[in-house]
């Protein structure tokens, strides 16, 4: 599964951290590395001192570089979108063949993601 940036953010909600840290365990009994990518990750890293659960969850994570630019502004042009990193989690999805993880499902079902809303 891919998160996003906004899954990085509820980790700073104690209530949302423990459903995030569970379906990352429950991911990894299952075999599953969670992912995202650069971009994602740098949308929420701000403060690494305080954001201790993000950057240990980064640490069991695969995090993949941005994307070929070109597929990911097409993407945004065939459905009128204009989010690069949310289109280039998309695209990380497809070629990954796994669900995108997230706060806003319906951003990611526009851009032709499956995705799952936290």
């Amino acid at each position: 599964m891919i998160l996003d940036a906004g899954v990085f953010i509820a980790l700073e909600n104690p209530s949302k951290r423990r459903v995030v840290l569970a379906l990352v365990r429950q991911m990894q009994a299952e075999g599953a590395i969670p992912a995202t990518n650069d971009a994602a990750l740098a949308q929420a890293w701000r403060e690494p001192a305080r954001q201790v659960p993000l950057a240990m969850l980064v640490k069991a994570m695969d995090v993949y570089p941005f994307g070929d630019p070109r597929v990911i502004g097409q993407r945004c042009a065939r459905t009128g979108t204009s989010d690069v990193v949310d289109a280039s989690l998309a695209v990380l999805a497809d070629q990954l063949g796994v669900r995108v993880l997230t706060t806003d499902a319906s951003d990611m079902h526009r851009l032709g993601a499956d995705a799952a809303e936290l």
